[in-house]
């Protein structure tokens, strides 16, 4: 059996080399992507991305708004849910109105920055994040509390008072 010396001393290695090869990953993980868009690297995979950077945001919203759209169907106040379309089918239409615009001025201005951009704007991003948490709020506040395990458990096997 070894020592408690060599026991932990092996442990404190291990932990040690595992710490060191997380950065040692990263490294080769960002060298192999930089030596693949050596590779790859053209006029028009670099458009191709820079039209794909632009369009994150509105289609990371866009996502957001069809999923809390196609959950907001089964909601139990039908004010809020009206309320809720409402505000979701302006969203979308709001996010691609700024994505076309973009592209329009993607092709036309050729921007360097993504403040060139209205989907990268403040007022975009911070509408859009404010709208879908109020929204959030709405719905959860106008729904019946669940039951937690504890409650559950109470229905399920009522108390013996029979001690």
């Amino acid at each position: 059996m070894d020592d408690k010396f060599v026991k932990y001393s092996k442990l404190y290695v291990l932990i040690f080399l595992a710490f060191l090869a997380v950065p040692v990953a990263f490294g080769m993980v960002v060298g192999s992507l930089y030596g693949f868009s050596k590779l790859i690297s053209s006029r028009p995979v670099d458009m191709f991305f820079e039209l794909l950077v632009v369009a994150v945001p509105a289609a990371i919203f866009c996502t957001a708004y069809f999923i809390f759209f196609k959950r907001t169907k089964k909601h139990p106040s039908q004010t809020v849910r009206g309320i809720s379309y409402l505000f979701f089918i302006i969203g979308i239409g709001a996010c691609l109105y700024f994505l076309v615009l973009d592209i329009i001025s993607f092709f036309t201005l050729r921007g360097h920055t993504i403040t060139d951009y209205k989907c990268f704007h403040q007022f975009f991003l911070a509408g859009n994040i404010g709208g879908l948490f109020l929204i959030a709020i709405l719905q959860a506040l106008s729904t019946e509390k669940e039951t937690d395990w504890m409650e559950k458990a109470g229905r399920k096997y009522p108390p013996n008072n029979n001690i």
